[in-house]
């Protein structure tokens, strides 16, 4: 029993220990030869954030208390999602001369994806927080425990999506290219622009069932309101654990047949 307990768990630092040196690995190449990396991190969420705040607010005169945090805060979590799941897709793909040569989990190449994307967004929530401050907004003593609570949720439906993703799109080249218009689409039907007490009742109980529905409103919340998920955040629980559990089914079903699709 203890030699067993000894190997297991050697065999789960080893898996830690491998997932930060690819994650760490990733970003060093992602970024090699950049001197604004950090920049560019948040440079996505705050030029579009900037785009929509003047055709909105300006040109189009919409009525919404402190609407570039309102935008803002919606924005950083979405490109968070956006890029981490685009970037998974290709997470075997990319390092198939790696998995050709050495043995190892192959769920750790697009958990270090993940990871690392949660890093990037983890390291911009100074600069939303900030932005948030600037804005007349007083900070709460929820922002802390209610940062936590969303960045686990979030990391494990990108986890879960991630992993579903890059397993499938070995075998169907289609996957990745398709994501763009699938992504396009969720972000419009996303309440990132918007309110979802200004959606139409009948379109919202199908918007509420968008898993980033919710969990892109309780981003809003926290940071606007300093209001901590409610029971209102359930589809994206719900989704987050069947993603989880497709993603695990198909590498598990799919994955020593990965090598030779490569």
């Amino acid at each position: 029993m203890r030699g067993s307990f000894a190997a297991r768990t050697r065999s789960t630092s080893s898996f830690w220990d491998l997932l930060l040196a690819i994650t760490v690995r990733d970003l060093r190449v992602k970024y090699h030869g950049t001197f604004l990396s950090y920049f560019w991190w948040i440079a996505k969420p705050l030029t579009l954030g900037l785009v929509l705040y003047f055709a909105l607010g300006r040109v189009l005169k919409i009525d919404v208390p402190h609407h570039a945090i309102f935008l803002l805060s919606a924005l950083f979590p979405w490109f968070w999602f956006q890029g981490a799941v685009h970037a998974s897709a290709g997470a075997f793909i990319a390092n198939g001369g790696l998995l050709k040569k050495v043995q190892f989990p192959k769920l750790i190449l697009p958990l270090s994806i993940v990871l690392g994307s949660t890093f990037e967004f983890v390291a911009t929530l100074p600069v939303l927080i900030v932005l948030v401050i600037a804005n007349g907004i007083d900070p709460s003593w929820t922002w802390i425990p209610g940062i936590i609570m969303l960045l686990a949720l979030q990391f494990l439906l990108i986890a879960g999506v991630g992993t579903f993703v890059a397993a499938l799109n070995v075998f169907f080249r289609d996957v990745a290219p398709g994501l763009d218009s699938i992504l396009t689409l969720l972000f419009y039907v996303s309440p990132v622009i918007y309110p979802l007490d200004k959606v139409p009742p009948k379109f919202k109980a199908v918007l509420i069932l968008n898993p980033l529905g919710p969990l892109l409103e309780a981003w809003r919340g926290l940071f606007m309101n300093g209001e901590l998920p409610g029971l209102d955040i359930w589809p994206a629980v719900l989704f987050t654990a069947v993603a989880l559990a497709a993603g695990w089914t198909l590498l598990h079903a799919v994955e020593k047949n990965i090598v030779d699709a490569l």
